[in-house]
């Protein structure tokens, strides 16, 4: 098995013996100890209570993803203090128990359960579990808790202006996150269990009133199928439910930000949260979503119109302009200013290699310092980013290896790549970039328009559940352009930005409608 990616889960052919609650504490105590054996964090504390006539009872918590501090004050303590030698001869077993759960624990949250996978499942939670002597039914109390990092501000998608609050390893402090915001009876929090081993929490989040209830019905229905052993981060549910998952551009927008699953959820769109992992996902998710970023909302329009633009031109440069480059000293030569191909060509006067290896050689290289500066630590990333532009900055042209235009090249491409706000999309624009320097390479500017065009091509067949992968440029829809490149303030609007999820339906519906008829036609 793959370490970090779990198999998908199948039927085990030994047969699991169903365990029954029992009326029997000792039994119970039994059954618990054989489903948890070798659980060093299973804690157990037997208890007497009643003067004369004894009552027996278990506390049953897992150590560490329970709360210690309030199982001692909040359960152990009253317990202790009310019944341990109290007289309750007068009462019957089942007075006793609704008695213990209705004026004993000073706690949020006590239930009764009486089905035993239902019971483990709860203490695998985090809950405690009271089994009394005589009884066919459990107390659980709710003392989840555990070391989770605290609320903080956000690494990997800063802002300049707007909240610094930021998605945490606990899935029950990133609900409160969501509701923190959007104060409304509207919205719902759906928590399903993913992960046949992991049994992972996993939270549909939405507004009900702007939903697509038929999106909504395919995306449950898709996360309540997924076959899994574990699900340890969000990649496992997108890359189990995304309806493109070979195309190296993503359909799902995945973000640390509440304020952006927020802000999406008013439009209409799906959140998914996972326990155990600070991003969140949000679907569907089109092209234009990947380069919008909280700041162009929390500044004056006119900034954040600008920014904007220059993040969409920067993509671009960052996909384009070493092949453009490439191809013009490549195959034409003559589209080069007279001055400045001179100067081009007493660069490269003693470089060995091809321009096509030369440039491929330095975006290699640019890689594995990203690369390197990334995976090593604190410490040593600012002594990997120095040597290695001292390494590609000075040294290889002094050596003769690459020109000095190559390099100015390849560091705006690698520069223009930073500043797109998504991380994904960053990365497969960096993949789909080495496809526009060979097609350059073989065929100059034409190799880059057809590759273009096929780029093109390509993401007008990918959707994402239903919404077109370009939308709302492919197709065509002005009104929603208004958010796209442009941001027009709110107070010129007309109306409330229009839900894309709404046009997806439509257009689902036409399509549905066009196969029909061609069906007819061909009967």
């Amino acid at each position: 098995m793959r370490l970090g990616y779990p198999k998908r889960s199948r039927q085990s052919d030994k047969v699991k013996v169903q365990v029954v609650l029992s009326s029997e504490l000792q039994k119970n105590l039994q059954n618990i100890n054989n489903e948890l054996q070798y659980c060093a964090d299973l804690i157990t504390r037997e208890f007497e209570v009643g003067e004369t006539k004894k009552r027996k009872m278990a506390l049953i918590h897992l150590q560490g993803i329970s709360n210690g501090d309030m199982i001692s004050q909040f359960v152990v303590d009253p317990i202790l203090h009310k019944w341990k030698n109290s007289n309750v001869d007068n009462l019957s077993d089942l007075n006793f128990f609704n008695e213990l759960k209705d004026n004993t624990f000073d706690v949020p949250q006590v239930k009764t359960e009486t089905e035993w996978n239902n019971i483990m499942m709860s203490l695998l939670n985090g809950d405690t579990a009271i089994f009394l002597d005589h009884q066919q039914k459990v107390l659980l109390i709710d003392t989840k808790g555990g070391q989770f990092r605290s609320v903080s501000e956000s690494t990997g998608q800063t802002i300049i202006r707007g909240p610094k609050d930021s998605f945490t390893e606990s899935i029950a402090t990133n609900m409160s996150l969501l509701r923190y915001r959007i104060r409304n009876k509207q919205f719902k929090m759906e928590m399903l269990k993913v992960g046949d081993i992991t049994n992972t929490n996993v939270v549909i989040s939405y507004l009900e009133d702007k939903v697509d209830k038929e999106l909504l019905h395919s995306i449950k229905e898709k996360v309540e199928n997924i076959k899994i052993n574990g699900v340890l981060e969000t990649i496992y549910i997108e890359s189990l439910i995304e309806t493109k998952p070979y195309s190296p551009f993503p359909t799902v927008l995945d973000t640390e930000r509440p304020d952006v699953i927020a802000a999406n959820l008013l439009e209409g769109r799906i959140g998914l949260l996972v326990d155990g992992s600070p991003i969140g996902l949000i679907l569907p998710a089109t092209l234009p979503m990947f380069f919008q970023s909280p700041d162009d909302y929390n500044q004056r329009y006119i900034v954040g119109t600008s920014l904007r633009l220059l993040r969409s031109v920067a993509f671009f440069i960052s996909l384009l302009f070493s092949a453009c480059f490439l191809a013009l000293i490549t195959h034409h030569p003559s589209m080069i200013p007279t001055p400045l191909m001179v100067s081009l060509a007493a660069q490269r006067e003693g470089v060995p290699f091809p321009a096509i290896v030369e440039l491929l050689l330095l975006e290699f290289a640019f890689e594995i310092i990203r690369e390197a500066s990334i995976r090593s630590p604190r410490v040593l990333a600012s002594t990997v980013a120095i040597v290695g532009a001292l390494v590609i900055g000075q040294a290889v042209v002094q050596a003769g290896i690459v020109s000095t235009a190559m390099i100015i090249v390849v560091s705006i491409t690698g520069i223009s790549s930073f500043t797109i706000p998504n991380y994904s999309v960053a990365a497969s624009a960096r993949l789909v970039r080495y496809l526009f320097i060979i097609s350059a390479g073989v065929a100059g500017l034409y190799g880059i328009a057809l590759m273009f065009l096929f780029w093109l091509v390509h993401l007008n067949t990918i959707d994402s559940f239903g919404v077109p992968y370009l939308m709302p440029l492919s197709p065509l829809s002005i009104k929603d352009n208004e958010d796209t490149f442009i941001h027009i303030p709110k107070r010129l609007l007309k109306t409330e930005k229009k839900d894309v999820v709404p046009d997806s339906s439509r257009i689902r519906k036409k399509q549905k409608n066009k196969m029909g008829e061609e069906n007819e036609s061909n009967t």
